[in-house]
């Protein structure tokens, strides 16, 4: 993935999946709001080594070096503040947490956890792991559903 390709593979990493997926008009307003604020982004007055993205039309993603300046809670909290607000004015709800995409035949949807076994999925599916938290495992995402930490709710043959 071409994105953050100036950090170091253990930066932490923040992925937050939105409700539906966004218009390319949304991303590209989304994308620069993003440049914005990491430009200004701060822990405790100490500007954070950082990066956002809009990493498909479903997920946004934050990346900070901790070697440079470890954020704060305040910190992150900020970026939480701005993905409410950016969801506010795009009707989007970056917090979901309910669903989890899936890729099939070229495209993504979103399937409910409550709705998973009904989906007739054979665990080849790719699968868009929202709880990751550092940069080396966005190399391997989308990753298979079977070999996810997922894979449980695949039925069995």
């Amino acid at each position: 993935m071409a994105v953050f390709e100036n950090f170091p593979e253990n930066a932490r990493l923040w992925l937050y999946q939105a409700n539906r997926a966004l218009t390319p008009t949304e991303i590209d307003w989304l994308s620069s709001e993003l440049r914005a604020f990491v430009k200004e982004w701060a822990a405790h007055g100490s500007k954070l080594w950082a990066d956002g993205a809009v990493l498909n039309p479903y997920f946004v993603a934050f990346a900070v070096d901790e070697t440079v300046t470890p954020p704060s809670g305040c910190s992150i909290d900020a970026s939480v503040k701005f993905l409410k607000a950016a969801g506010q004015e795009l009707g989007i709800d970056f917090f979901t947490r309910l669903k989890v995409c899936v890729e099939q035949n070229g495209s993504i949807e979103q399937v409910a956890f409550s709705d998973f076994q009904s989906h007739a999925l054979t665990g080849d599916e790719m699968i868009y792991d929202a709880l990751i938290d550092r940069l080396k495992e966005l190399q391997h995402w989308p990753k298979k559903l079977k070999e996810s930490s997922l894979s449980a709710l695949v039925p069995a043959n």
